[in-house]
């Protein structure tokens, strides 16, 4: 049960990665996001998972603040990435964090032994930066990640200004998208680039609605106006989400 314990808490990523630290501006503020990337054991399916998903459900419920999860499965990807089903672990906060892992390693008992005995997963910890997210945390939907560059001499913060900018004129432009910088932290290996940015949309004619808009409405020429000298990223891979779970802070 140990192992078990430890693998699925200190183990994932929808990539594998680690790069030259970067800092942000003191007043950019982020927020711990957990990723995994897992792959089923022989014999298991996606059955096997909803039922240990549907043992978290009630254990987050009780254990967890301030905690938002969701599952991604890869739609559009390219063939390096391979992964069955990936999980997206927000927190509020790094308290919030800090409360739900302990809780995690030391008292899931069988709700993480469901997991290990279904799929095996890599695990790391980003530092999450908002850059155009809604009001509260997104349902399901679409999520892209992208893998992104610094140019010479830019800093994180102009990078989250550019994806902000972008953003918000895409929202102008009627797209429902919202965006975040996902900057690697723990559980990280050696790669060539800086952050993810990630792009989430409500549903599938949502981000057609969107796609639209920056390959026809002139939305490209624009981003890459602004992305000038400041960033550059790569083609995204685009997975369906759904939400697991939702628990709110406590008051």
């Amino acid at each position: 049960m140990k192992k078990a314990v430890q693998v699925m808490t200190g183990a994932l990523v929808l990539a594998s990665f680690t790069v030259a630290p970067v800092h942000a501006d003191e007043h950019m503020r982020a927020q711990p996001v957990e990723l995994y990337a897992c792959t089923f054991r022989e014999g298991k399916s996606m059955k096997d998972l909803e039922k240990a998903n549907t043992n978290f459900k009630k254990w987050a419920a009780a254990n967890t603040s301030g905690h938002t999860a969701w599952m991604i499965t890869p739609q559009f990807r390219s063939a390096e990435t391979e992964f069955d089903v990936g999980w997206i672990g927000g927190y509020q906060s790094a308290d919030h964090f800090g409360a739900a892992i302990d809780k995690w390693v030391n008292e899931s008992g069988n709700v993480s032994q469901a997991y290990y005995d279904t799929v095996d997963c890599s695990h790391a910890l980003m530092a999450s930066y908002d850059t155009g997210a809604p009001d509260g945390p997104p349902g399901d939907g679409v999520v892209w990640f992208s893998r992104c560059s610094l140019e010479d001499d830019a800093s994180l913060s102009e990078a989250a200004a550019s994806h902000a900018e972008v953003t918000a004129m895409m929202r102008e432009m009627g797209a429902q998208g919202s965006s975040w910088m996902f900057v690697p932290g723990l559980g990280s290996v050696d790669a060539d680039f800086d952050y993810y940015h990630v792009a989430a949309w409500p549903s599938y004619p949502a981000f057609a609605s969107a796609w639209e808009a920056y390959v026809n409405g002139g939305g490209m020429e624009k981003a890459t106006a602004l992305y000038d000298g400041v960033a550059s990223c790569k083609s995204p891979n685009l997975y369906d989400a759904r939400l697991i779970v939702e628990v709110p802070a406590d008051s």
